[in-house]
């Protein structure tokens, strides 16, 4: 018996032994699936302008001229390595940063379509006189083939720091035989001045000077069509809320059977500056009809600075649009070079106070024929 219980403690301490022996051992886990990776990096680089052409960097000295020295800060520049800086200190009144290219620049652009941009500093723009230009010229210096823009009208818009200057080729002033030639342009100069020569020193610089298409401008509104308010039409002007073009509704009315005329007109005040010139600007608005076949070849479309048709106008006969109308709402788009001008050179489109457009059905004999307009604004060729 105690070699029985010998041995039966003996095989219990053995199983113990191999329990023991086969203990999984605690490793750190190699599961990393609770690592999440970064997100994906959504934010787009900026698109590049493929129309931009650099004229100069402004990150070097050389082929500078200015008032003394030519210098470049390395810090606080908006481009590069560095920008061109100097100061009009007291005691003197006057400034010029001017740059020649060796070899002429093509900027690819046109008088229509070009842009001159570059940034420029000034840490007091109080300090500023009413007085200077900026020009670009294909000549190789000053006020030969010049296409140029006078400082004075900036300086309300410019802040202390840093100035983003946009100058488009077509409000240039032209100097000698029609301007620059956009596509050898090989000088550059800025001129400005202080009020006096009694002042705190004025820190003045340039940097990044570039030649790009000049973006779209922004669209100018004549009248959004969404009140009835100062309208006038054939009946009591009436503002309908429902199938507009833009906004909260569009002016409508109907020439019933038995009639044959129609006509919306819009006077405001003050004027309206389009911001466009003749050869650059464009008045556009939305026309519903409602069944084209109707519509006489007759009629007008006008707008004008004298606050009243037929004087200081410029207009666009309804007939040659009827071919491209189809029922229901038209966008029109009126090219001003393409208006006709009534009264000493058409409308002056800085000063826009007036609108009619006006139309005829072929007979007083028809269906009823639903028109309207919404949406009315000048906007860039």
């Amino acid at each position: 018996m105690k070699f029985i219980k010998t041995m039966m403690a003996c095989s219990i301490l053995m199983i113990g032994l191999i329990v023991a022996g086969c203990k999984k051992e605690k490793y750190i886990s190699r599961d990393t699936s609770y690592l999440k990776p970064p997100p994906p990096d959504t934010t787009a680089p900026p698109a590049v302008d493929p129309t931009l052409i650099s004229f100069d960097n402004a990150d070097k000295a050389d082929g500078w001229q200015t008032v003394g020295t030519p210098s470049i800060a390395t810090t606080g520049q908006k481009e590069g390595a560095g920008y061109l800086k100097n100061t009009i200190a007291n005691g003197s009144d006057f400034m010029q940063f001017i740059k020649d290219l060796a070899t002429p620049l093509d900027t690819k652009l046109t008088g229509n379509n070009g842009q001159f941009k570059f940034w420029w500093y000034v840490s007091d723009v109080s300090l500023l006189k009413a007085d200077g230009s900026i020009e670009i010229t294909s000549s190789g210096k000053s006020d030969d083939h010049e296409s140029a823009w006078d400082v004075a009208p900036l300086i309300p818009t410019l802040k202390n720091g840093w100035n983003e200057i946009a100058l488009n080729f077509s409000k240039a002033i032209k100097t000698g035989d029609g301007g620059a030639d956009y596509s050898a342009i090989n000088h550059f100069r800025i001129f400005f001045f202080t009020t006096s020569k009694d002042h705190g020193d004025l820190v003045t610089g340039v940097d990044d000077l570039v030649f790009r298409a000049a973006p779209a401008p922004p669209p100018v509104v004549f009248d959004s069509a969404d009140k009835a308010d100062g309208w006038q039409t054939v009946g009591t002007p009436a503002i309908a809320t429902t199938g507009q073009k833009e906004g909260t509704g569009y002016l409508k009315n109907t020439i019933a059977n038995g009639s044959d005329f129609m006509q919306f007109i819009k006077d405001v005040d003050p004027p309206i500056n389009t911001s466009f010139g003749s050869a650059d600007g464009r008045f556009t608005f939305w026309w519903y009809v409602s069944d084209v076949s109707l519509l006489k070849a007759d009629g007008s479309i006008e707008i004008t600075s004298s606050g009243k048709s037929d004087d200081h106008e410029s207009a666009w006969d309804v007939a040659p649009l009827i071919p491209t109308l189809k029922n229901g709402w038209n966008q029109i788009t009126l090219d001003f070079d393409k208006s006709i001008k009534t009264g000493d050179g058409g409308a002056d489109y800085t000063a826009i106070n007036h609108f009619r457009i006006f139309f005829f059905t072929q007979t007083k004999d028809h269906g009823d024929l639903v028109t309207g307009v919404d949406d009315l604004k000048f906007i860039s060729k």
